[in-house]
Order: C-alpha cells, then structure tokens, then sequence
C-alpha cells in the first residue's frame, strides 16, 4: 500500500479537514487517522469502507492510487454530457437507450465514421 498514508493526507486536506476532526467523524481516537496518515498503521477492512465512504471514492483509488476504469469512462462520459448541455441540448436523443439497440453493426459503423469526418471538419475550420 505503498503511498497509502499520502493519498490519505491528500484527501484530508482536499475536504478541508484537520486529522482530529477526521477521526471523530469515524469515531477513532484523536490520533487514530494521523497514523494512517504516517503509515504506522493499517486500517481494518471496515475502516478503509468508513474511509471510502466519508471521502466518496472508491476503496481501489485509496489502495492503489488509480481511478478505476469505470470511473474514469464515467468521468469521459459526463464531460460529453456537460458539452451537449452548454451547447443546448438538454436530454439529446443520444442518450435514448432504446434508440441505440435499434442500430445494427453497419449504422453504428457509419454513425462512427460520420463523426469522425464531423470532428476533422471543425478541426480544419480552427486551423
């Protein structure tokens, strides 16, 4: 778990919390989370949920340090939703679920291929 302890004190400060008030929101002893923090001590199972849970991320980011893969394509996929939005778009059809089940390999192949050409174009009208 190496880095464990830092990305603890990241988290901490990020939320604007001291290490005491920490551990009374988990209901530790005053230094208890100041020695996660060090690496002096390990969390139980239970506590690394309590931790997770307070921060609101997942226990793999706080263990290894890395977004999980869903997390991440979330993330992409929100950044899409917010760009639709600013331009208008408040519920596109692109988001109907059941409008895509209706698409076959060759329409989603062209719809692919389609903007794909659309992004090349406003590309060059950048330039």
């Amino acid at each position: 778990m190496e880095g464990f302890g830092l990305r603890l004190e990241n988290l901490r400060e990020k939320a604007g919390y001291t290490q005491q008030e920490i551990s009374f929101k988990l209901g530790y002893s005053q230094n208890a989370f100041g020695k996660y923090e060090r690496e002096e001590r390990r969390p139980s199972y239970e506590a690394l949920i309590q931790i997770a849970d307070l921060f609101q991320v997942p226990i793999d980011s706080l263990l290894r340090g890395e977004e999980p893969v869903y997390l991440k394509n979330y993330r992409k996929i929100n950044d899409v939703l917010n760009l639709l939005e600013d331009a208008g778009y408040k519920q596109p059809f692109l988001l109907d679920v059941n409008s895509w089940t209706r698409l076959g390999e060759k329409e989603l192949h062209d719809l692919s291929h389609y903007f794909y050409w659309q992004v090349q174009q406003a590309a060059k009208k950048e330039d």
